[in-house]
């Protein structure tokens, strides 16, 4: 029940952040994992992408200083674990969307995406190790995350090499 309380506060902390920032959402899904916040990310600057994405485990690593000084709790924890796997480089989580947003100054979109997959793979084998070593099933949770971001991820390189190519196509008949 905590780490549900715990992950509302989080979601809460995005909506906010997107309201202050004056990001308009494109609507809002309930997941086995949480809510699903989604928003044209192409139309927000860095900084505001940055805050967006901070947001949440920014309030949950508040709420886990607030508590833990005041003697300490099992919500306390619940905050900090959901920070922490919130802010593991894998897209959809939060620290996915950073390291993609930070990517994303330097590189194409193609190597963006590309290098995304990439991580969620490698962070899919650790976790698999991991179940494999501790038996700690829960890992799986992270995994599905994991495999839900390369299938974005592909998604995405499909629909711009769809797009490039009908622009081309445009192109040529003019």
């Amino acid at each position: 029940m905590l780490i549900i309380i715990a992950l509302a506060v989080h979601e809460a902390a995005h909506l906010i952040a997107a309201f202050i920032l004056n990001i308009k959402l494109d609507k809002v899904k309930i997941t086995p994992f949480g809510f699903n916040l989604n928003a044209d990310l192409e139309s927000i600057g860095f900084i505001s992408k940055l805050v967006l994405f901070f947001a949440g485990p920014a309030a949950n690593l508040c709420l886990y200083i607030i508590f833990k000084i005041a003697g300490g709790s099992k919500f306390a924890d619940a905050n900090a674990l959901l920070a922490i796997i919130n802010m593991v480089p894998v897209v959809p989580l939060d620290g996915g969307n950073i390291c993609r947003s930070v990517m994303e100054i330097f590189l194409d979109m193609k190597t963006v995406c590309r290098y995304m997959i990439m991580t969620n793979t490698f962070f899919i084998i650790c976790f698999l190790t991991i179940i494999h070593i501790q038996g700690n099933y829960l890992y799986f949770l992270l995994i599905v995350m994991a495999l839900k971001g390369i299938l974005e991820e592909n998604r995405s390189l499909i629909e711009r090499n769809i797009k490039r190519k009908f622009n081309l196509i445009k192109y040529k008949r003019k």
